[in-house]
């Protein structure tokens, strides 16, 4: 599994909003599938409606997305990071 951050658009209303996303995925095509899937779930929008412009592969400690910390706190060090981003 590796971590992921998508970025796009979905319609909120008669907004259309910006999102940033960071997932756990097996590879980019099964994060674009999680990131439609959690924008339904959530918010009741077609898969045709979430622009996802972008999906990158990202380092875990990169994100403080709770399923991302979840997933990785075995095999990373997510203290050291904040640390780092705190200094900064």
């Amino acid at each position: 599994m590796h971590a992921f951050r998508a970025t796009g658009t979905f319609p909120n209303g008669r907004v259309v909003q910006k999102f940033t996303q960071d997932i756990v995925a097996a590879d980019e095509i099964d994060a674009r599938h999680r990131i439609y899937s959690f924008f339904g779930s959530r918010h009741g929008v077609n898969r045709r409606f979430v622009n996802i412009e972008s999906v990158a592969e990202i380092e875990p400690t990169e994100s403080t997305a709770p399923a991302v910390v979840s997933a990785f706190r075995d095999t990373h060090d997510f203290a050291a990071a904040a640390a780092t981003a705190e200094e900064e």
